[in-house]
């Protein structure tokens, strides 16, 4: 019970943090590029975490398991941030937030495929009506709002299938690595895999004012450093669907939060 307790708190937290990313990768990507974004917010969080693994278990993990971190990176780090910063240029923060909340949709039921997780009725329940809300929200921008919306709410749904990746094979790999080593080792590779297109598409420009830089460090710490070593110690108590459930929470703070600081308003019309 204190496990569960503990790990339901480490998710409240992380939800609440990835919610808030929302609105600081909005507030970056007034002056920052896209891919810049993503590069630069990890750059702030590996070293963070490489400390951490260094003071706590050591680099012997690193070089036993790479080929598994390598992955890691390539879903959780480099693929679902390029897909959601470069979709966020496109669409608002809170309707990229409800498109990436499905994430529970697609964890479940590749838990339930590959690590044997079960699904009861109301969590099938659930996946259904997260499904139509998907899909409603899709549609509508499509027709109401345009292509680049639309196209914009498809990147995003890219960053969902990502993160469905990292989060089911994550699971498997914590059989014979600790939590801090995931985090920091999917977040190494996953910003030496992000270097080369930012470099070459982007340049890598980086910020000359105070807002920006800002969300860059709370990026970095928080809903990077911070949040995914939660994500990951959690994921050691709980499984893969479980944990996943607590992302349906993310659009409600992060259309809260882009409600009262970018002055955001959800379109309640089809």
């Amino acid at each position: 019970m204190k496990i569960k307790i503990k790990s339901a708190s480490l998710l409240i937290a992380t939800v609440f943090l990835w919610g808030s990313s929302f609105v600081f990768i909005k507030l970056g990507l007034e002056e920052i590029a896209p891919l810049t974004l993503a590069l630069l917010r990890f750059a702030i969080a590996t070293p963070f975490l490489l400390i951490i693994v260094g003071l706590t278990s050591g680099f012997e993990g690193l070089f036993r398991g790479w080929k598994h971190m390598l992955i890691l990176g390539l879903t959780g780090v480099t693929a679902y941030h390029a897909f959601q910063n470069i979709g966020m240029t496109m669409t608002s923060a809170s309707e990229s937030s409800i498109i990436i909340a499905s994430n529970p949709i697609l964890i479940a039921l590749c838990s339930w495929y590959f690590l044997k997780e079960k699904i009861s009725r109301i969590g099938a329940a659930g996946i259904m009506l997260a499904f139509f809300g998907v899909f409603t929200i899709v549609a509508r921008s499509g027709l109401s709002l345009g292509f680049s919306s639309m196209l914009g709410n498809l990147l995003c749904l890219g960053s969902v299938f990502s993160w469905t990746a990292y989060s089911v094979y994550g699971k498997q790999q914590h059989q014979q690595t600790r939590a801090n080593e995931i985090a920091a080792y999917s977040s190494l590779f996953g910003a030496i895999l992000l270097a080369p297109p930012a470099l070459i598409l982007e340049g890598l420009k980086l910020p000359t004012s105070t807002v920006p830089w800002v969300s860059l460090l709370a990026l970095g710490f928080l809903c990077s450093g911070i949040a995914y070593l939660f994500w990951y110690k959690a994921l050691e108590d709980l499984p893969a669907s479980e944990a996943g459930s607590y992302l349906f929470l993310i659009p409600v703070i992060a259309s809260t939060l882009a409600y009262f600081i970018l002055g955001e308003r959800l379109d309640t019309t089809f």
